[in-house]
């Protein structure tokens, strides 16, 4: 069982606000903050300051989140199997959108077909709202090929993926010779928040570019749609190459080539630090990814 201070504590992190907090607890704001002067009294430590009028986290603040984050992940945990002893346990999964479109589908089914006594439940979303539902509770571990912060989280490697800029074979892309030609026609992107569009950016940025150099940029919150934008000849992308792969094959799409242009990233399991399911939930890794081959 979790202290109700602890439950406070987290809540107050998300919203850096103790009135938002008390709404979301069904708590007076002076009952919040007893909390969390109950938490510093026992930690003897500062865990919240105020900067310009902004609620912040103190390094000692931020400290006992990550660990706070990680036992209320596994109190959850806990609290389901004693329910469900005698049920199964239910993987709780989260993807990104090209890893969990064009990457996981073929290794889940695999796995289902040998496990076909295995609860799972799969979530999909963008690298942000993954790395929060798994700092929540939400999820067991993620399947990400964003930036995360490798200190806080435990992680394996699943694979290295190439990334290339991808149109329509009838698309006219030969005045690309360099990075800078680019940027003379649209660009059809995910949103803010993915993965693949943060990777494209940092690379951009290496370069003194942005975004904001193309013609027009257009988003889109699925790969699918990108794609038959891009069979539209609307535009370019740049994708990984597991995500256009059919199309490559059936010479429906190009990969324009120019000089320099490398992006390969990482494909990473996550889940969280000290978690005490932390072996479990590689073994799990380890007979979908892996095993089913």
């Amino acid at each position: 069982m979790i202290d109700t201070r602890v439950d406070t504590f987290l809540d107050v992190c998300r919203t850096m606000n103790y009135t938002k907090t008390a709404g979301n607890l069904n708590m007076t704001q002076p009952a919040v903050s007893q909390h969390i002067r109950g938490l510093e009294d026992f930690y003897g430590t500062k865990l919240f300051s105020y900067k310009n009028k902004k609620l912040e986290l103190t390094e000692q603040g931020k400290y006992l989140k990550k660990y706070l984050e990680t036992i209320s992940h596994d109190v959850k945990n806990l609290q389901e199997a004693v329910q469900n002893i005698r049920k199964r346990k239910r993987i709780r999964l989260g993807a990104t959108l090209s890893i969990g479109e064009f990457y996981l589908p073929e290794k889940l089914s695999l796995f289902m077909r040998n496990n076909p006594e295995q609860d799972v439940s799969v979530t999909i979303a963008d690298t942000r709202d993954l790395l929060l539902k798994l700092d929540n509770g939400e999820v067991d571990f993620i399947l990400c090929e964003g930036y995360f912060e490798k200190n806080q989280y435990a992680y394996r490697l699943i694979k290295k993926e190439e990334m290339c800029i991808a149109c329509s074979v009838g698309y006219d892309s030969n005045d690309i010779k360099e990075l800078k030609d680019l940027f003379k026609h649209p660009m059809l992107c995910r949103e803010n928040g993915s993965g693949t569009r943060e990777i494209f950016g940092n690379y951009l940025h290496e370069y003194n570019y942005s975004f904001e150099n193309f013609i027009s940029v257009s988003e889109f919150t699925s790969p699918h749609i990108i794609k038959k934008m891009l069979l539209e000849g609307l535009g370019i992308s740049v994708l990984y190459k597991t995500v256009v792969e059919e199309e490559l094959q059936n010479k429906k799409m190009k990969v324009i080539d120019i000089p320099g242009f490398q992006i390969s990233h990482e494909f990473n399991a996550i889940w969280k630090k000290d978690s005490v399911y932390g072996m479990q939930y590689g073994e799990w890794i380890e007979k979908m990814l892996y095993y089913n081959k």
